[in-house]
This record gives C-alpha cells, sequence and structure tokens, in this order.
C-alpha cells in the first residue's frame, strides 16, 4: 500500500543514505588496485601498441582493427576500447596503470549505478513496492563488491567487459524510463557503442526482447513461443535487432586477422555446460578464482561433468519456464535468461582458446544476481515476514564479506609475481601460467627457477611459441648461444604469423653482432604487425646501425643513432665508448629507459656494479615494465660486495 509522506521522506533519506555507504564500501574494496601492474593481454594491447601513444589515432581507430593490438591474431574491432586507453596514456603522460584503473573503475561504478533503476524497474513491473528499492541495491551492491568482477576491474583491457555491459544496462535504463530516449529510439546509442566496446553487448537486442515479452506484454515462456507472441514481441523490439545485427556485421567485417584460438566447436560445446555450472557455484562460493584457469575440454558424452553440468542447465531452465507464469516471479526468469543470453558470445558460436575465463561473469551476473536476490526476498516475504531485519542485517554481513574477498583478489592481481603464483597453485598443469611465472623469476636472476617452470611448460605445451621464446631468452642470458638459437627457431616454427617470435630473435641476433640477419626478422615483424612498437624501434636502432657503420659526411646523430652506435661499441667489447655513446643519447633524450639500461650493461661488464644499479634504477623509474633493465640490475645486485 502506498506509504504516507511523513514515513516516506525519512525513508528516503535513510535510503540515499545507504547508497552513500554502499559507494564507500566499494571504494574501500577496491582502494588496493589503483596501482597494480599492466597484465597478460595489456602487452600487447597497451605497452607495445604504438597506436595508443598519441590521440590523434583515435580517428583510425575506427577505421583499422589493427590499431587494437600489436598481435595480429588478436586485433579486434573494439575502436571505444581503444579511444579511452589513448586517452588514458595521454592523460597519465605514459604507461601509469593507476590512470588506466581509475578510468576503468569510474565506469564501472557508473555502471552499478546504473543498476539501481534497472533492478528497481525490474522489480516494480513484478510486484509495486517502496521495499523493492531496498532490494535493488542490495542487488546492486553484491554486483558491486562480488570477487569475480574484481578481475574485470583489476585487468585493464578487459575494460571491453565494462564498456559493454555498461553499454547494455544504459540502453536498458534509458528504455524503460519512457520519455524521449524511448519515443525517438536514443536508447539504440548506448547499445551501439557497447558493441563498439565488445560484440557481446550484441545481446541487448533478445535481452530487449525477453523484457518486454515478461514484463510489458505479461506473456510467458509457452505465450512468446506462439506465432502471436513472437510477432507481437518483435514488432516492439525490432529496431534494436537491426542496430545490433548492423553493428556486429561491422565489426566482423573489420577484424580480417582475429583468431578465437580454439580448436574443436563440438568438445568446446560440450564443455559449456559445465563452465556454466561453475560461474553459478562461483556466484555463492568465489573461492576457486584466477587468472588463467586449466579447464580441459569435454570429449565424450559420457563425461561427468557433461552429465553433472547437462542436468544443471534442465533444471534451471525449468526454473525459468514455471517463474515466467507469475508476474511476481518473472524477474526470476529474466535473470535466469539474462545469465544464459549473455553467455551466448562464448558458449561455443566461436569455440574460444579457454572454454572459461572468470571475466565472462561480468555480463552474466547482472542477470543471475536480479533472480537470485528477487528469488530470495519472495521466500523470505512469504517464510518469515516478521524477520525482515535479522535478513537484512545477514545481507549486509555477507555484503561485507565479499567486500573482503574483493580486497583479497585485488591483493593477488597487484604484481606479475602474485597474479601468477596464484594461477599456478590454482592451476599446477596450465603450460601457459607455469611459463609466465618463470618469465617472472627469470626477470628478477632467478635462472634455475625459471628453468625449472620452463621444462614443466615444456612437457604441457611443447608447441607454444611464447613459451620457446623466453626459452631463448633464458638460454641467451645463461650464455648459451647454440641453444638460444635453436629455441628462437622453434618459436619461429611454432607460430610463423607471430611478430614477436620475430622481434625476440631479432634482437638477440643484434645483441650477437648479426645485425644483417636481425634487421630482416624485425622487418618481417614490423610487417606482419605494425601497431608493434618494439619492432618499429628495433627496426630503427638497426638502420641506425647500419647507418653508423657506413656513416656519411652529414649522418645526423639523433638518440637512436647513438643508441644504436653504444650497442655497436658495446659488442665489440669497446665498453667505456658505449657508456660515452649512451650519456649522449641521453643529452638529447633524459628520459631514455633504454639508454641508462645501455649504460647499466656496460658498467656491469666494466664491473662498476655500483654504477650499474644506478644506471639501471634510472631506467626503471622512466620505464617501469623494462625487462632488460630489471635483469641487468638484479645481476648488479647479485654481484654487488656483501
Amino acid at each position: 500500500m502506498p506509504r504516507s509522506t511523513a514515513q516516506t521522506g525519512p525513508g528516503r533519506f535513510r535510503f540515499w543514505i545507504a547508497c552513500g555507504l554502499a559507494l564507500l564500501v566499494t571504494c574501500a574494496a577496491y582502494a588496493n588496485h589503483f596501482h597494480s601492474e599492466f597484465h597478460f593481454d595489456d602487452a600487447h594491447t597497451i605497452l607495445n601498441n604504438a597506436f595508443v601513444r598519441s590521440v590523434r589515432n583515435i580517428p583510425l581507430f575506427f577505421t583499422n582493427a589493427a590499431t587494437f593490438s600489436s598481435l595480429p591474431s588478436n586485433q579486434s574491432y573494439r575502436p571505444l576500447v581503444t579511444t579511452t586507453l589513448a586517452i588514458d596514456y595521454w592523460m597519465a603522460g605514459g604507461p601509469d596503470p593507476f590512470v588506466f584503473h581509475l578510468t576503468s573503475f569510474a565506469l564501472f561504478v557508473i555502471q552499478c549505478a546504473l543498476l539501481l533503476p534497472f533492478y528497481r524497474r525490474v522489480m516494480d513491473l513484478a510486484r509495486p513496492d517502496e521495499s523493492n528499492r531496498w532490494i535493488a541495491l542490495l542487488a546492486a551492491a553484491w554486483y558491486a563488491l562480488h570477487p569475480a568482477n574484481a578481475e574485470t576491474v583489476n585487468y585493464i583491457i578487459a575494460r571491453t567487459e565494462i564498456l559493454s555491459t555498461l553499454g547494455v544496462i544504459a540502453a536498458f535504463v534509458m528504455f524503460t524510463g519512457g520519455g524521449v530516449g524511448r519515443q525517438y529510439h536514443l536508447y539504440l546509442v548506448p547499445a551501439a557503442l557497447g558493441i563498439l566496446g565488445k560484440e557481446s553487448a550484441a545481446m541487448f537486442a533478445p535481452l530487449l526482447f525477453l523484457y518486454v515479452a515478461l514484463f510489458e506484454y505479461g506473456f510467458s515462456l509457452r505465450d512468446l513461443f506462439t506465432t502471436r507472441g513472437l510477432a507481437a514481441t518483435l514488432r516492439a523490439t525490432w529496431p534494436a535487432f537491426l542496430v545490433c545485427i548492423a553493428t556486429v556485421l561491422l565489426a566482423i567485417a573489420m577484424e580480417p586477422t582475429y583468431s578465437p584460438g580454439g580448436t574443436s566447436r563440438w568438445h568446446f560445446l560440450l564443455t559449456e555446460p559445465s563452465v556454466f555450472l561453475y560461474y553459478v557455484l562461483s556466484l555463492f562460493l568465489p573461492i576457486r578464482l584466477s587468472a588463467d584457469t586449466q579447464w580441459p575440454l569435454v570429449t565424450s558424452l559420457l563425461d561427468s561433468r557433461l552429465l553433472l553440468g547437462g542436468a544443471f542447465l534442465a533444471a534451471i531452465l525449468a526454473l525459468a519456464w514455471a517463474a515466467s507464469r507469475r508476474r511476481d516471479t518473472r524477474p526470476i526468469a529474466f535473470g535466469i535468461l539474462w545469465f544464459f543470453v549473455a553467455l551466448i558470445p562464448t558458449a561455443g558460436v566461436v569455440p574460444l582458446a579457454e572454454p572459461m575465463n572468470d571475466h565472462r561473469m561480468f555480463f552474466p551476473f547482472v542477470g543471475l544476481i536480479l533472480a537470485v536476490v528477487w528469488a530470495c526476498w519472495l521466500t523470505a516475504l512469504r517464510l518469515a515476514p516478521r524477520r525482515l531485519r535479522a535478513a537484512a542485517a545477514v545481507a549486509v554481513v555477507l555484503l561485507l564479506a565479499m567486500a573482503y574477498g574483493t580486497w583479497q583478489r585485488n591483493t593477488v592481481w597487484r604484481t606479475e609475481e602474485s597474479l601468477w603464483l596464484d594461477a599456478t597453485i590454482k592451476s599446477p598443469e596450465n603450460g601457459r601460467g607455469l611459463m609466465n611465472y618463470g618469465v617472472i623469476q627469470m626477470g628478477k636472476g632467478n635462472y634455475p627457477v625459471a628453468d625449472d617452470y620452463f621444462a614443466r611448460a615444456l612437457k604441457l605445451t611443447p608447441q607454444y611459441a611464447y613459451l620457446h621464446v623466453n626459452l631463448g631468452v633464458l638460454k641467451a642470458a645463461e650464455g648459451k648461444p647454440r641453444e638460444a638459437e635453436h629455441y628462437f627457431r622453434e618459436a619461429l616454427q611454432d607460430d610463423a604469423n607471430n611478430p614477436v617470435s620475430y622481434t625476440y630473435f631479432a634482437r638477440w641476433l643484434k645483441s650477437q653482432g648479426r645485425t644483417e640477419e636481425a634487421r630482416l626478422l624485425s622487418e618481417q615483424a614490423l610487417r606482419l604487425s605494425p601497431a608493434d612498437a618494439d619492432a618499429r624501434t628495433l627496426v630503427t636502432d638497426l638502420e641506425q646501425i647500419r647507418a653508423f657503420e657506413t656513416p656519411a659526411a652529414d649522418a645526423p646523430r639523433t638518440p637512436e643513432g647513438w643508441l644504436a652506435l653504444a650497442a655497436s661499441q658495446y659488442r665489440a667489447h669497446r665498453y667505456e665508448d658505449s657508456i660515452r655513446s649512451s650519456e649522449r643519447a641521453l643529452e638529447l633524450r633524459p628520459a631514455y629507459a633504454e639508454a641508462f639500461n645501455d649504460i647499466c650493461a656496460a658498467e656491469i661488464a666494466l664491473g662498476n656494479f655500483g654504477s650499474a644499479v644506478d644506471a639501471c634504477e634510472h631506467a626503471l623509474a622512466v620505464d617501469p615494465t623494462s625487462a632488460p633493465a630489471r635483469t641487468n640490475l638484479a645481476i648488479a645486485k647479485a654481484k654487488l660486495p656483501k
């Protein structure tokens, strides 16, 4: 029943206080994540992507999918994401993770804020009541604080999930709000922008179809499968299908080189029921979250995972079917169906490299949380109407527990070492996780530990190009050139279209004085990926070396030129000359991490380990992501007098 003004006024004030507290708890839960490092795919989409280094490239992002990544196989058409990354790069003056995290978190908070009116409107259509605003707040807060979403917020390139989901929620808020947003189809604008963040936002069209059928026309799922139900709902939602399909087709047309990396579509489909069950269990017990899970494909119809997952699918879909029959339970049906529809793009339409990833829960959880919270609310009203205060207290405790879990996940994501150590513990048979942890140990100078992890990874992934590249780098650092060259060549055989294989091999050849071979490989890397900043730098350096080796009378002395000369002098064991040339490069470009690193390497060769430490620390101050500087710093510190 309607409440009096006297009751509504203070109640509204308490509600907004509760909203403020929910925001504060969310900020507190994520307070330790703003300085987390770049991880995994951030390397080729941000750190090594030459295009995000200038906001002048923003128009190009919308016409060329190659600007998204320096790896051809990962060049998706997601121009809205690349635009925000370029703006972050510009605001930070370089790859400062704090600014990138700040943007992602702000977008996430906006999305969570929009969930509040969206949930409230859905609930009011099912069972109008003033208390729905509190239930909507509970649902939005649960979503904001859930530890599974911490992966998406911490993993910068997973901003694709935030922008696409934000676009869908904003479109729903505009549509359900009515007015000019709905009258003139303006709600389609955020939906289309969401698709430019990630193609999964195209699921807005079928989700809107379900919303209109269930809540505006009052159809059950049985009614919806009739000709009358389908036709009536399509008449109201066809503009959404038109815009979403057109935008997706544009994205597909713009992705000529994208490769999802999967193998058997049939095995992928057989695996997904067990993956869905894992996602649902993770909503309640998020205790097995991992940055890189090991989820073997189901290859047999008799696999117990398929049978268990299939039984779960049948049960939960039957629940949605039953819940759609009554008006007051339709949010349960809508939330369950949202969960499955949101998973369609990753559930076998295209077989992906991994059947499961934690960040794939981000979009589906919007619906699943709605279904669970509304089901719990109806159950509480029916079974314990006098104990609602106690239920509210339990809900607050659970939310705080979720916030603590998010804080802990942020701690795991803080550094590359903590992230990949966690992944190897939870997925000890994951070759990629083992390799990445080995890379970190190699960067710290722990070569025997790195070798052990690489060997374990090699047994699991014997044809993994990145692993062979890293083995080549390790053997080079250990002073084993013959083995290093063997592994670099193995990487080229594993993936002949991967510019990384060419770049690292070329870098090693350059260090061996084989500059002409290095130049040819680096140019091939640049042909494969014009966005590869490492390949661009290497090509320039090798051209400068060739110019210095056969100098013209008026050859220009650029920072790159002096550094190329320093590298040539280092190979000739002219370490003092190499230091002087690096210093000339620094005179022209004071913030030149590579020049500081070359000084460090030359000082190590001369036995001046204190000076080497100082130079490498300067290099890392300019570029904290410089792996060569980290390696040389570890070597110099290890050789300092005790």
